[in-house]
Formats: structure tokens, C-alpha cells, sequence
């Protein structure tokens, strides 16, 4: 097996906080919807759609809206609007040439976004809507009356919203909804190269899915039967690992049950992950990154080096960014399924983000917000929209019918068991004192067991904290 440097704990722990963060920002930068992440300070012109598509997207229904205001403003650290040479996606589509809509975008740094709107919503100049995705902004944004509650806005009894009323009562405080949930985005996807996989004499990783054989036992049997080939072969490799493998438990770190903030890191069942996660670092198959200034390298996946790079399911369409489809390798050698099913957990659970939107405390425009909301629902669920998307993913991202195939079947497991992850969303101090920490058995090799009660104590505090709020 091979050896690894072995930094001092100090200075471990400080490299880790500083790379961690930043790759915690780098995914939180893509959103559910594909949209192109622009400059801090600009926006991003909007692009046009074929007229092919145009006449689908016609045959959509949507409820009808009266708007007197037909701009609506959206902040966040990436422009709503695609960036030109981007593809137009279909709700933004609706919402203009159905609408006659504009949205303008405000784009700003990840640090920076909190404080912008907190100054915009306390001067009277709020922008209409804000990004969920980012996993932050709930339930910590409604205590803090950043946000407001959607039930004047939206009809979760209507045809649009009657299908989603689940996932959306997941988003409620003191009975009221905060998110506009148009549907759950898969959190993290193990990327893998079926040629690398074929020349080990391992088996699909998408076949064992289908036959209901993906778990982590046959995981870890693989990523032990590769490291053992070579001393320069590593089973896995990025930040988000962690994040993957404790939500494929089917429990978060910190939850949401019956309106209050749930901690959740006793489980028994997030120990199992964290030890699972520990044996990865314990054998040595962990790319070691502390080699290399605790930077990853997702293209060990395309020459054979690294088996799996759990990430975010954006990489999949973007195509020459730090973590894009180019590091893995030919788009027809491919591959990539869920994190695998937890042998413990009643059910097979997918890690998951949601693909939403709040509505900002003084939005001048909520009609605006809602018919918005609205054009979204409606593109979400049409074949038309389905059928544009596709014929995107295929000509701008290079997508064959097989990664279509294991795309869908993905979204359906997402579908019936999807996890959320609120430990972004108390407090940025309960994250900060959760996130490093939860990553310590895969990155330094030190044991959950004594992990889990340093940060105990200083995460069930925020959520006190958090929890008082909400009684108040």
C-alpha cells in the first residue's frame, strides 16, 4: 500500500479550513438550473433559443398572470439570465415571450451576499427573489427576516404545485412555506471512466445499480480491488465525499422535523458513514491531497489513476472548468450513478439540494415573483421541456443515450427518497463548526468517535439559538 506524509494536526487542520471553505463556495456557485456563473458586479446578457424550440415551449401550459410590474430582480453569485452562447432555458422562455417578463440580475461574491441583500432589504431596494440551492438560506434566512413566506403567492393546491406540496412542506417555518421547491437536484454523483473500470476487471458500477447491487460494500470491494493493482492508484478523491456518503444514510447532520431544527450528529448510522469514510484514509486509497497543497485532481478519473470523483451532478454539464467533463474522460467512457445505498438505511437515500426559489422581505414584485415561480413549475414538468433539455446536454455537453439513461434513473431514485442537508442553514458558526470536522475521518484519519463530541456541544447551541427563534 502506498505511503503518505503526514502533517502535524496544527497545520493540517489549518490548510484544510482554508481549502475546504473554498471548495465549499466552488460547488455552492452552480446552480440547480445550469445557469453560467458570471463576473461579481456584472450581469449576463440573455441568449436566444432555437425556433424549434420556441414553438415547444408554446405548447406549454401555465396559469395565466396579469402582471402590471413585469421585472423582477434575482441576487446571487451567478445571473439568472444565461450568459451569451449558453442556451435559454425554458422558463425563462415563458416567463418572457408568454409574460412579456425582464429579469434584471445582481451578482455578487459568496461572501458577499447576505450583506448585500441585508443592505438592499433595510433601504427599501430589495431584489424580488433569492437562489436556494445554495442550501444556506433556510431556515437561517427566514429567522432573520431576510426572506417571506410564498402561501400568498403560491396555490399549493393547483395543478402546478399539487405534485411538489411534499417537497415543499420541507421549507416551512411556524407553518408557513419559504421556498418555492420546484423539484430536488442531486447533491453529489460518483463520476467514474468505463474504460478504466473495463481494464481493472471490475465490474459497472451502472449495472450493479440496475441490479440493485450498488452499496457500499461492493464500493469499497471495488476501490480495494483497484488500489491493490497499483501503488499509484487511489479509490477517490474531492470534497465532497463526505457530504455524500453520511446523507446516503438517509440522515443529515442537522434536519428539519415538525418546524424545528433537529441535531442529528449522534446517529448511529452517520458513525457508519464517518467509519466507512475512516477506512478509505486508514488503507491508504484516498488521494492524498496533503501531498499536493491540498488540491484535488478530478483528471486522474480520465488516465486511469483515480476511480471515482464524488462531485456535484453540475460537472456533468459543464465541460473544461476545474471539475468539467474534460477531466474524465471521452464523454462515451463516461460514467457516474448516485452515491451508493448505505447497507443499514431502510431505503435507498439520495443526497440532495433543492432546485428553488425565496421571495425577499420587501420584494417589490411578488406577483412578478410568483408567475416566475410558476413558468418554472410549468417547465419542470412538461415532455417539452424534458425533450429541449436533452437536445441541450447532447450538442452543448457532448451527452451519449447511455449517460441520458443513467441521468433519468438517477432523478427517479432522487425523486422517491431525496436527503436535505440543512447544516448550511442555521448559522454560518454552526457550519463552521461542523464542516471541517465532519471531514476529519476521510482527510486526517481521526476517528468519528471523539469527533462527534468536540462539536457536539457548539452545533446543538446554534440550533438553541435557532430553535428560540422560531418559538419567538
Amino acid at each position: 500500500m502506498k505511503k503518505k506524509k503526514i502533517l502535524s494536526a496544527a497545520a493540517a487542520t489549518a490548510i484544510l479550513l482554508s481549502v475546504l471553505t473554498a471548495c465549499t463556495q466552488n460547488d455552492s456557485g452552480n446552480s440547480a438550473n445550469d445557469t453560467t456563473t458570471a463576473v461579481p458586479g456584472t450581469t449576463a446578457p440573455p441568449s436566444t433559443m432555437q425556433e424549434e424550440q420556441q414553438s415547444q415551449v408554446e405548447e406549454i401550459t401555465v396559469k395565466e398572470f396579469e402582471l402590471e410590474n413585469k421585472e423582477i430582480t434575482f441576487l446571487a453569485t451567478w445571473a439568472r439570465n444565461p450568459a451569451n452562447g449558453k442556451n435559454k432555458d425554458v422558463a425563462i422562455e415563458l416567463f418572457q415571450n408568454r409574460f412579456g417578463g425582464k429579469i434584471n440580475d445582481i451578482v455578487v461574491g459568496d461572501a458577499e451576499r447576505y450583506d448585500k441583500l441585508a443592505s438592499l432589504v433595510s433601504t427599501g431596494d430589495s431584489p424580488d427573489f433569492f437562489s436556494a440551492a445554495d442550501s444556506d438560506a433556510f431556515p437561517m434566512g427566514a429567522i432573520n427576516n431576510m426572506f417571506q413566506p410564498i402561501d400568498d403567492y403560491i396555490d399549493y393546491s393547483d395543478e402546478w404545485w399539487s405534485s411538489r406540496k411534499e417537497i415543499n412542506d420541507k421549507f416551512v417555518l411556524k407553518g408557513k412555506h419559504y421556498v418555492a421547491a420546484i423539484s430536488p437536484e442531486v447533491e453529489v454523483v460518483m463520476i467514474y471512466n468505463k474504460a478504466v473500470i473495463a481494464e481493472n476487471g471490475l465490474p459497472d458500477p451502472y449495472q450493479l445499480l440496475k441490479e440493485d447491487k450498488w452499496d457500499w460494500t461492493a464500493c469499497m470491494d471495488m476501490m480495494r480491488k483497484f488500489c491493490d493493482k497499483s501503488e499509484d492508484n487511489y479509490a477517490t478523491d474531492g470534497w465532497w465525499i463526505t457530504t455524500g456518503f453520511c446523507n446516503s444514510t438517509g440522515v443529515p447532520f442537522i434536519g428539519m422535523q415538525d418546524g424545528k431544527i433537529v441535531n442529528n450528529i449522534r446517529d448511529a448510522l452517520i458513525g457508519e458513514a464517518e467509519e466507512f469514510l475512516y477506512n478509505i484514509h486508514k488503507e491508504n486509497m484516498a488521494y492524498p491531497v496533503w501531498d499536493y497543497g491540498w488540491v484535488s485532481n478530478p483528471s486522474n478519473v480520465g488516465i486511469g489513476k483515480t476511480l471515482f470523483y464524488p462531485v456535484g451532478f453540475w460537472a456533468l454539464t459543464e465541460i473544461n472548468s476545474q471539475y468539467g467533463l474534460a477531466n474524465y474522460g471521452e464523454p462515451g467512457d463516461i460514467g457516474f450513478v448516485p452515491v451508493p445505498k448505505c447497507p443499514s438505511a431502510d431505503a435507498y437515500y439520495i443526497p440532495a439540494r433543492v432546485n428553488g426559489y425565496l421571495l425577499c422581505s420587501g420584494a417589490p414584485n411578488p406577483e412578478g415573483y410568483a408567475c416566475m415561480m410558476y413558468c418554472e413549475a410549468a417547465a419542470n414538468d412538461s415532455q417539452e421541456s424534458e425533450d429541449i433539455t436533452k437536445e441541450q446536454y447532447f450538442n452543448e455537453y457532448g451527452w451519449t443515450d447511455e449517460m441520458w439513461e443513467m441521468r433519468q434513473t438517477m432523478y427517479d431514485m432522487l425523486d422517491a427518497h431525496p436527503v436535505f442537508e440543512y447544516a448550511k442553514g442555521v448559522s454560518r458558526a454552526a457550519f463552521d463548526a461542523l464542516d471541517n470536522p465532519s471531514k476529519d475521518a476521510y482527510h486526517n484519519g481521526v476517528s468519528w468517535t471523539q469527533t462527534k463530541e468536540t462539536v457536539f456541544g457548539a452545533v446543538q447551541g446554534e440550533i438553541d439559538k435557532a430553535n428560540a427563534a422560531l418559538e419567538g
